[in-house]
């Protein structure tokens, strides 16, 4: 290489000593500064900028040296917002090139005197190396922080039961992870907030901008009042299901952010940290719908536990009905559990519904159900089986204590005081399962034995 190097870089081993440096660069930052540095000593001192390109093509300020200048006198690099704006521009670039395509560019106005061409490209080109390396190591970093947090929300799923229930078990490490101030999520018309973010005004305002003009599979970085911001979709199986956004309070170049003139065009995201995004984004997606599916589960189990319930209780007396009592009798017939049926009705019942009405006729079938329960143990079956007759299986009873559980009822009936109607009385029919019965045989036998209880006089139990 040949050409005279410019007066700050006096010569070859100097030049060296630089890009000694500059392989060493410990951060991004770091890098930028010595690049651009470096090059403005190259270029006789004029400004040096470097502009980050977003996956939409549009361009970002990244750094700009030196700091303590004013971008104002120099309206040619700061009217950069697009490729066509550096294309049609009279600065002299350079290609940042990352792993797979252009990471960014590098813009100064011609110099008079500028260093060898070869001498600047060979710095760029170093630059573009060591800063695919330094994003591998971060990626590295950040991903195995970003791993294992992934891994809990996972295991979370089924405990969390909300987006807020997300937010607030892992939004402090993701901030964390992103060095970020706040994390919102947009989703199906809410907006969830973790941290600092914009008002949920500025950022609805900013969201409905990202659905009309963004596609939903690019990362973006916001504007205006929002500025900070980076927005990441949330998509599942090519379905749209919202916006991830990350907030930061300072941009890359903490040194500018009071020139108002640079709002809308200073990056505050590096390009591995939003291809973090993008895959924690798409965990969220996934973690949202599958909690989505765990919460229909849930309530689909609640609705057929309700219809179950319907199926097999009485709507009026909230006992067993006909049809699950004649289950339970079928399963013990077919088994080799002992059992006794009793069969009662209330005595008279015509008389109550024609002297007071059905609405009190229906209050005595649900005050005499409850009264019942209250008699029975945990593990007899209590059903009714029609108008104001009723069952009950025991199981595991002998002929002698289930005459002692029958007489009970008979007494506890007669004991007790209903509204209005006052004192009532049962008459029961008593049978115990044989070998060889069926559920017709049983209730033939419990049914006659209650018929010949009521022609004995009432309010008694006869076994048949």
């Amino acid at each position: 290489m040949s050409g005279t190097l410019s007066p700050s870089v006096q010569n070859l081993d100097d030049l060296c000593h630089k890009l000694a440096l500059l392989c060493r660069s410990a951060t991004p930052l770091e890098l930028f500064e010595l690049l651009t540095k470096t090059l403005h000593a190259l270029t006789q001192g004029q400004p040096v900028a470097l502009y980050r390109r977003l996956s939409t093509g549009n361009l970002r300020l990244a750094y700009y040296y030196p700091l303590e200048s004013t971008l104002a006198s120099h309206h040619a690099l700061l009217a950069i917002h697009c490729y066509d704006d550096l294309a049609a521009s009279e600065l002299q670039l350079y290609e940042l090139k990352g792993e797979h395509e252009v990471w960014g560019y590098i813009g100064h106005p011609p110099a008079v005197h500028a260093g060898p061409g070869k001498w600047i490209q060979l710095l760029v080109d170093l630059a573009s190396q060591r800063l695919r390396l330094l994003k591998a190591e971060r990626m590295v970093t950040r991903q195995s922080g970003l791993k294992s947090r992934r891994r809990l929300l996972s295991r979370d799923i089924k405990k969390l039961t909300s987006i807020d229930d997300i937010l607030q078990h892992h939004g402090a490490s993701w901030c964390d992870i992103f060095q970020a101030e706040g994390i919102a999520l947009a989703y199906q018309g809410d907006l969830h907030c973790f941290g600092e973010c914009p008002s949920k005004h500025q950022l609805f305002h900013h969201l409905q901008q990202l659905n009309q003009h963004n596609p939903h599979d690019e990362i973006a970085e916001l504007n205006g009042s929002c500025q900070g911001g980076l927005a990441a979709p949330l998509s599942v199986a090519n379905a749209s299901l919202g916006w991830l956004l990350l907030f930061r309070q300072q941009p890359l170049l903490p040194a500018l952010v009071a020139d108002t003139m640079l709002q809308d065009i200073l990056s505050y995201w590096m390009p591995q940290e939003a291809s973090m995004m993008i895959e924690l984004a798409d965990d969220l997606a996934v973690a949202i719908t599958a909690q989505e599916v765990v919460h229909l589960n849930r309530q689909l189990t609640k609705t057929n536990q309700r219809l179950e319930g319907l199926a097999h209780t009485d709507p009026l007396t909230k006992c067993w009905n006909r049809y699950y009592t004649e289950l339970v009798i079928e399963d013990l017939i077919n088994s080799s559990v002992s059992f006794a049926m009793l069969m009662f009705d209330i005595d008279d019942f015509k008389n109550i519904n024609d002297t007071y009405g059905h609405a009190t006729g229906d209050d005595i079938l649900r005050n005499m159900a409850q009264l019942v329960q209250e008699t029975l143990r945990h593990e007899d079956h209590f059903g009714r089986w029609g108008g104001e007759e009723f069952v009950i299986i025991s199981k595991g009873l002998d002929q002698d204590a289930s005459l002692k559980l029958a007489n009970r009822l008979c007494r506890n009936v007669e004991q007790h005081i209903f509204d209005i109607a006052g004192q009532l009385t049962i008459s029961i029919g008593l049978t115990l399962a044989q070998p060889g019965d069926r559920p017709r045989q049983l209730f033939e036998r419990a049914d006659q034995g209650m018929y010949l209880a009521k022609l004995a006089g009432k309010n008694q139990v006869f076994v048949c």
